[in-house]
């Protein structure tokens, strides 16, 4: 099975849940499955662009990128936070390799203030809009296992801010995937209640976006879901990433926790 897992919020943060995660890719690569870590590292950022005296700004749940913020962006994403993953996985014998969008024209984008419809003042946001099946092909022929930091290539030759949800989104049906799998800070999609639902369909997310619940962050990332199934990805899913063998649990069968997200 190949797999795009993305990993994100303040599961990136602590290193005992990561550590946990990535032992977890670690073991399920072992038993034979292929799988795409995409990352993001906005609370990495957020600090970063604090230090720089930067206001982080957000609309419709996507970060809004100036000049400074890009230049940050590609800096801590595809530096810091990427380098540190790769290095933490190496360390512990796998064989991961740690890329941008950009690199070998992995993942290509669109700028988002082209597309219709798009928030206005976005800036150097952009939307991916083709993937590399025979790259991620060549890295699982070699053993690796691919890190994907959320910045693209535009056609302009520029690099942009892509939402990582939307990058794990492109990953997962471009190069393939049969899942794509969020292992997020929250324990799923949540209701008005505060329970979380652990079935959704299209209609059901409209109504949840219609009425308010769904909301913020968890925006791109539902959207992103529905993207992948549209697109030919089996599944989709939204779990929490601090439970022990969540993603062990999930290739197993066994899952019980988080949000199934279904095309219909």
């Amino acid at each position: 099975m190949r797999i795009t897992v993305k990993l994100g919020g303040s599961i990136l943060e602590e290193a005992s849940i990561r550590t946990a995660i990535l032992a977890q890719v670690a073991g399920i690569t072992a038993l034979g499955h292929e799988v795409i870590l995409v990352h993001g590292g906005g609370k990495s950022l957020n600090r970063r662009l604090s230090q720089m005296q930067i206001e982080s700004r957000f609309t419709e749940g996507l970060r809004v990128t100036d000049a400074e913020t890009l230049q940050a962006a590609v800096m801590v994403l595809a530096g810091e936070v990427n380098k540190k993953i790769v290095s933490e996985m190496n360390q512990s014998g796998d064989r991961a390799v740690g890329i941008c969008g950009a690199d070998a024209g992995a993942v290509r984008c669109v700028p988002l203030s082209d597309l219709p419809n798009s928030p206005s003042g976005i800036g150097f946001v952009g939307k991916p809009s083709e993937v590399s099946r025979s790259f991620f092909d060549r890295v699982f022929d070699a053993g690796w296992i691919p890190v994907v930091s959320s910045i693209a290539l535009g056609p302009d030759g520029q690099l942009y801010n892509v939402n990582a949800d939307q990058m794990a989104s492109a990953c997962a049906s471009g190069a393939g995937c049969t899942s794509l799998v969020y292992l997020t800070d929250v324990t799923g999609v949540k209701d008005e209640n505060g329970s979380v639902l652990h079935d959704l369909n299209g209609s059901d997310i409209a109504g949840l976006r219609s009425r308010g619940i769904i909301k913020g962050g968890m925006l791109p990332k539902t959207s992103s879901c529905l993207e992948a199934l549209a697109a030919g990805v089996r599944d989709a899913l939204i779990l929490p990433g601090s439970e022990p063998d969540i993603l062990i649990e999930f290739v197993r069968g066994t899952l019980k926790e988080g949000t199934h997200i279904h095309g219909n």
